[in-house]
């Protein structure tokens, strides 16, 4: 009876170890995709587009009012899905110095390497675009805004619309937001920068502006869900020289941008192709101001 109880003792002792160590093999999986989803380089995270490079098609340029049940992907216009495809090629590359050993700080531990064509590290990285490191070589030689390890904010956003719409105009990040109201070609839709109903909603494609007390910051948005009666939209924008090749901030019903994960920061507004979709104004749902 004894060596009875302890068999049946050691047996169920096995079965639970075995158990605890497929849960923390599984559980340390589910890290690592969450991981390669959110930040770190792989695939990008899951993104709601609904038009696919070479479809046409374009938000309606009817006005639009957040509120409904559902919180609906806004859709990207043709030149916006081929902006959103370069831009994911180009965010999927980018990493952080293996110097930095994991931390993530300013200004040397941001996102500014990309793994070059013909490299091997990071080895679960796809290569930087060739033709977009050549688009940089073109524009700027020599500039060290375009180059691997100091890759820069507005390059990314260049680079990604380089080989779709090429912004022939350069400038400072927040400086882009002047450099291009007006320009042939172009259209801003306006978020902090102007009043509520003055704002308009931003589409996969756009480069988005950020503003702060320095030179701003700058990005390209990759996905746009509308906030509902119920619940936040989000939006997600690729970008370089960042804490993360990816990032998602709630999008509120006024369509400003939550953006207290980055303190100091606001979204000024958005830069679009006149090409690249209707402008569409915002409506508030009743009661709203």
């Amino acid at each position: 009876m004894n060596n009875s109880s302890k068999t049946l003792t050691v047996l169920i002792g096995g079965v639970v170890a075995i158990t605890l160590l497929a849960f923390l093999a599984l559980s340390g999986l589910a890290a690592t995709f969450a991981w390669m989803e959110g930040s770190g380089y792989g695939s990008g995270p899951a993104l709601c587009q609904a038009v696919t490079p070479g479809v046409g098609t374009s938000v309606s340029s009817k006005t639009q009012t957040p509120g409904a049940n559902t919180s609906p992907c806004v859709p990207a216009s043709e030149v916006g899905a081929q902006v959103v495809a370069w831009a994911k090629a180009m965010a999927n590359a980018l990493y952080v110095s293996p110097a930095c050993g994991g931390r993530i700080s300013y200004p040397d531990c941001y996102y500014t390497w990309y793994k070059a064509p013909g490299t091997a590290y990071p080895p679960s990285a796809p290569a930087f675009p060739q033709a977009v490191i050549r688009y940089g070589a073109q524009v700027c030689p020599g500039c060290s805004a375009w180059a691997n390890g100091t890759y820069q904010c507005v390059s990314f956003v260049r680079g990604a619309y380089s080989q779709v719409y090429p912004m022939r105009l350069t400038a400072n990040a927040f400086d882009l937001w002047a450099r291009y109201a007006g320009q042939p070609g172009w259209m801003e839709i306006p978020e902090a920068s102007a009043p509520t109903g003055q704002r308009g909603i931003p589409m996969p494609g756009d480069v988005v502006i950020f503003k702060d007390t320095s030179i701003g910051h700058a990005g390209i948005v990759m996905s746009l869900e509308l906030p509902t009666s119920t619940m936040e939209g989000a939006i997600t924008f690729s970008n370089a020289n960042s804490v993360s090749p990816y990032t998602t901030m709630p999008l509120l019903s006024d369509l400003t941008v939550d953006t207290s994960s980055w303190p100091g920061y606001t979204v000024w507004g958005y830069i679009r192709p006149r090409t690249g979709g209707a402008f569409t104004q915002l409506t508030l749902p009743s009661g709203q101001t």
